[in-house]
């Protein structure tokens, strides 16, 4: 299994794809946020720095919907069985190194955002006492709550098994989602708070919603576990020769 995944890993890194995305989302998430004149305190930082973590997810459900389509109907997975590995151990391969491109395409402009604006706006050692447990809660959430939606991504990848489609429905869910938060005031009120594009938000407020951060992680692990166990029982019964 530890092989499978390795490989899995080498394919991510080789894979134009994965490039592009990962490119596209760094300057996306870079060129965005405030130029250097502006001054943010460092109250402000994080978030600012983790604004456009909301839209930058765009670019890990599509690097999930082409990946696995491509897997797919390249015949890569059934070739896979062919050879004798086990559904579980391809699934969970496939997904935890998918994972890895989700958490360095969603992460890395950000954090760079950060690091820049500590650099540019000199902030005190008192900047790192009082934020640094923030931002490293920040992280930790705006990943768990990363993985959800791409989760929604492996899903419809394995419903339809035709990158189309993958790729189209999963690009019309995310901004179904984007509407439905712009179409409210106040996330804080309405039933989609419950939505993780919702909860990559509501972090971000200041000052911080009681209790907030294990809110979002409890919702992110759910619907990552959700998703992820409906995919996998549509792999295991899915004819694949």
């Amino acid at each position: 299994m530890i092989n499978l995944f390795r490989t899995e890993v080498y394919k991510l890194f080789l894979s134009k794809s994965f490039w592009l995305v990962f490119i596209m989302s760094t300057l996306f998430g870079i060129t965005m946020t405030p130029d250097s004149n502006t001054f943010i305190t460092g109250y402000e930082n994080i978030g600012v720095s983790f604004y456009y973590a909301c839209l930058l997810m765009i670019f890990p459900i599509l690097l999930g919907a082409i990946s696995f389509g491509s897997d797919f109907g390249d015949r890569t997975i059934n070739n896979g069985i062919s050879a004798g590995h086990s559904r579980l151990k391809i699934f969970v391969c496939k997904v935890s190194a998918y994972f890895i491109g989700v958490n360095l395409v969603i992460l890395f402009s950000p954090i760079v955002n950060v690091i820049l604006n500590i650099i540019l706006h000199r902030y005190t050692t008192g900047y790192f006492i009082n934020e640094g447990n923030i931002l490293a809660k920040t992280i930790i959430i705006t990943s768990l709550l990363g993985m959800a939606m791409s989760s929604v991504s492996v899903f419809i990848a394995f419903m339809f098994r035709d990158i189309g489609k993958a790729t189209g429905i999963s690009v019309v869910i995310y901004f179904i989602n984007i509407s439905l938060l712009n179409s409210t005031n106040d996330i804080r009120t309405t039933i989609f708070r419950y939505l993780p594009l919702a909860q990559a938000r509501l972090i971000l407020y200041r000052p911080l919603i009681p209790n907030q951060f294990k809110d979002a992680g409890l919702i992110g692990i759910c619907a990552i576990l959700f998703f992820l166990s409906i995919s996998y029982v549509l792999f295991k019964k899915a004819e694949l020769k």
